[in-house]
């Protein structure tokens, strides 16, 4: 598979949730080894603020209402996401090497996820000519997936290569296949707020992070 492109500003997006992670958490550290070392009066109640808030989620691209096939062969409505957090990748199933690792690492969040009514995983495929709902299934399957909470979709070309180059800036259907090996956080609202590496230790423990903040928005 061609390297991970960088389209945009919006796939940046996810180093900078990252970094400004790790910037805040390092602040903790010093500010909390400042507490326990007795010198509590050298912390300002500004830096104390600053250990404990965290800045909002940025805010990308909105999410148009789109329409694909499941691979239960069943249409899907991006009206069932409404309300919803949820998380997107774009995979194919022919991939040699990213999209198991990709697959296997949306099925850790998965089982983290589980017991959250409100949070749905969403993997859309890049090669619709190949994976056919059966297709899909066979693949998910070998992942823990399909779930009621776990959709694996494919469908119209057009609406996956629109979704995959202009909504959510990972990658292009047409020709190539290339796409990115991040997954996209998505709020109620149907608003992209995050990109997080699945090659990153951090990326993952910071979406979980970042996915429970998101459920406790209006």
């Amino acid at each position: 598979m061609p390297s991970e492109p960088r389209p945009s500003g919006s796939d940046r997006g996810g180093d900078h949730v990252l970094t400004t992670g790790r910037s805040l958490t390092v602040a903790a550290r010093k500010c909390c080894g400042c507490l326990k070392s007795g010198a509590a009066g050298l912390c300002s109640l500004a830096l104390l603020v600053s250990c404990a808030a965290k800045p909002p989620l940025p805010e990308y691209d909105p999410v148009p209402e789109f329409a694909l096939t499941d691979s239960n062969n069943h249409v899907f409505s991006s009206k069932e996401l409404a309300g919803k957090v949820w998380v997107a990748d774009f995979i194919y199933t022919n991939c040699p090497g990213p999209c198991p690792r990709m697959t296997s690492e949306m099925h850790k969040l998965q089982q983290q996820l589980s017991d959250r009514g409100d949070v749905r995983l969403v993997s859309f495929s890049v090669d619709p000519d190949r994976d056919t709902p059966a297709v899909l299934t066979e693949f998910a399957q070998r992942f823990g997936g399909p779930t009621p909470q776990w959709y694996f979709l494919t469908g119209d070309p057009a609406t996956l290569h629109l979704l995959a180059r202009n909504v959510f800036h990972v990658g292009d259907l047409i020709g190539v296949m290339d796409h990115s090996t991040k997954f996209v956080l998505v709020d109620k609202r149907a608003r992209i707020r995050g990109y997080y590496s699945t090659f990153d230790p951090e990326g993952l423990p910071a979406l979980l992070e970042d996915i429970h903040r998101l459920r406790k928005e209006s």
